[in-house]
């Protein structure tokens, strides 16, 4: 038996929010000691007596849990095995964990270590990045000591993922905005080891490798001594200014009530939408495979209200709360107060489809929510399901990479016309009639919208995305976008069949409205064959035209911080870097009014 093992260190939270469960009333509770005992005790752990003269330092507590478990395989096995051999002696096993608590005798914070599965538990009172604030005090940007990382992406197809370096790696070489690291597994030279850590160079055969998430770990075996040694190392290491490793933060599992007490608050910004039609708080529906939902024809929405069960069609994929809000007074004549609209929104679920009627999508219309709420002095993100706390360092870093990338892609075509009110469609169909200008606004190709606005000059084709709003909306068009720029892409490099389908769409329209009727003119006199001959071996850009919704007057290019959604920045800053990866050529405008 060894007195080393490999730990791990966990900081333990300050406070704690909690729920009166008789006055179902919010309280901010401490986390000490005793509140520690009791939870540690209401999750069948005991605490045991320990040593005395542990440390001058740190007042130590020691838990421990044991638990009996069926063994699930056993039925399966007893099908394969004879009667009588020892693999079906035992339907039971048995595991057993331990917490040692650390607090502080000076400064009160606690700090713990787990053995077996107790590392569950700790998580619902520990920290959500002590680990990875330790990494950030000892490595530099530029230092290649990342192994292995697990990741999580704000936008994009790839929720997470995880990534092993063939060479060591830095955080310059792995950078992407956006990125959220979940775990680092980097390694620690002698010199760290030594000065950072206390280690006697005696004690150290070669690097070690750490993991740093939630909690901190060497992955070097230790005595009990030096693990406290470790301890008192990272306490003063939290102290001194370190790189940034995440600008933003998952809001995770132990947090339940500050995400509560963040949906109400949408939910009662939505709800004076629903009393207010000038209120405008901006929320996109989407949903996480977004490729599958924007590619949708309609789309259902069921609910339950005054006991019976509700559903409604649109014939469209729904981008915005308003569609909803407009929908649901149609559904339901009377005026709902807060709770019954709270409930009703709650319990909806939206349901998409495409043009055979298969389902392409379905959650809750509460899991499409896109938003951005500040509270409490912070800023968070709602991205779907998951909520983010954004810091300080982001706002600054994600205004500086917008002015770099709107800068770096100007829009360098004609000078579109100006915006005289109205909606979207209404400046769309501006340009009908117009010299070697084409709308195909409210016009699909595979279901794909490849443009708003086609502009066919010289030697260039312009497809115009326009945009009323820089809103949290823009999330929805930034996907839709770069969908259409790469179909365009891959179109125009081999038969442009997809542009060929798009002017089907419009020619062959069987639609009334006077918008489509004069959609349709526009090819009275120019064939298929013709178009394609037009527009055919044509440099591509694709280009976002943006005109501002506020009434003051403010410039994307040269005012960006007076733009307040964080989620559009960042959605166009992400757009711009996929569309260059593509090799496809975009460019950003702004619409005067």
């Amino acid at each position: 038996m060894s007195e080393k093992i490999q730990n791990n260190i966990y900081l333990i939270k300050d406070k704690l929010k909690d729920r009166n469960t008789k006055t179902r009333k919010i309280s901010t509770k401490t986390i000490d000691l005793k509140y520690l005992s009791t939870f540690l005790k209401s999750k069948k752990f005991r605490e045991q007596k320990v040593k005395g003269n542990l440390s001058e330092k740190y007042e130590i507590r020691l838990f421990y849990k044991q638990s009996v478990r069926d063994i699930k395989w056993k039925e399966f096995i007893n099908s394969v095995a004879l009667e009588g051999e020892d693999i079906l002696n035992l339907n039971k096993s048995k595991s057993e964990s331990y917490i040692i608590l650390f607090q502080n005798i000076s400064t009160k914070k606690i700090y713990a270590s787990t053995g077996g599965y107790a590392h569950i538990t700790v998580q619902e009172i520990a920290t959500n990045d002590f680990g990875i604030e330790i990494l950030s005090k000892i490595v530099k940007s530029e230092d290649k000591a990342l192994k292995s990382t697990k990741e999580r992406n704000l936008t994009g197809g790839i929720q997470g993922e995880i990534k092993f370096f063939r060479n060591d790696y830095n955080l310059y070489e792995n950078e992407n905005f956006g990125k959220i690291y979940n775990e680092l597994n980097a390694s620690l030279n002698k010199d760290i080891l030594t000065k950072a850590f206390g280690f006697k160079p005696s004690e150290i055969d070669a690097n070690s490798l750490c993991i740093a998430k939630n909690s901190f770990s060497i992955k070097k075996s230790i005595s009990f001594s030096q693990l406290l040694n470790v301890i008192e190392k990272c306490e003063s290491l939290l102290k001194k200014k370190g790189i940034e490793i995440n600008s933003v933060e998952k809001i995770g599992r132990s947090e339940d009530l500050l995400k509560e007490t963040l949906i109400n608050e949408v939910l009662q910004n939505i709800f004076q939408n629903y009393l207010d039609e000038n209120k405008h708080f901006s929320v996109e529906i989407s949903n996480r495979d977004f490729e599958k939902y924007f590619q949708a024809t309609s789309s259902t929405l069921t609910f339950t209200y005054d006991k019976r069960s509700n559903s409604f069609n649109i014939d469209d994929v729904i981008r915005n709360i308003e569609t909803i809000i407009k929908q649901l007074k149609i559904e339901i004549e009377e005026e709902l107060d807060y709770e019954p609209f709270k409930k009703v929104i709650k319990n909806t679920y939206l349901e998409t489809f495409d043009e055979d009627g298969n389902t392409l999508t379905r959650d809750k219309l509460i899991n499409h929510f896109c938003a951005e709420i500040i509270h409490e002095g912070n800023t968070y993100f709602l991205i779907e399901k998951d909520w983010y706390v954004v810091k300080e360092s982001f706002i600054k870093k994600i205004n500086e990479q917008t002015q770099f990338f709107l800068s770096e892609n100007k829009y360098s075509g004609k000078k579109m016309l100006k915006w005289n009110g109205g909606e979207e469609n209404d400046y769309n169909a501006s340009y009908l009639g117009k010299d070697n200008m084409y709308v195909f606004d409210r016009f699909t190709s595979l279901n794909i919208e490849a443009c708003d606005i086609l502009n066919v000059e010289k030697d260039t084709l312009y497809f115009y995305h326009v945009k009323k709003g820089f809103d949290n909306s823009m999330r929805d068009l930034c996907n839709q976008v770069y969908i259409a720029g790469r179909k365009i892409h891959e179109d125009v490099k081999s038969n442009y069949e997809f542009l060929e389908s798009l002017y089907d769409s419009v020619a062959n329209s069987k639609g009334k409205s006077p918008y489509t009727i004069r959609a349709k003119k526009q090819f009275d006199k120019l064939s298929k064959k013709q178009f394609i001959a037009k527009i055919k071996n044509k440099k591509v850009v694709i280009v976002l035209a943006v005109a501002d919704s506020s009434k003051k007057k403010r410039d994307l290019f040269t005012n960006i911080e007076k733009f307040e959604s964080n989620i559009a920045k960042f959605m166009l800053t992400e757009l711009a870097k996929n569309m260059r990866n593509l090799g496809i050529e975009f460019q950003i405008t702004q619409i005067d009014k």
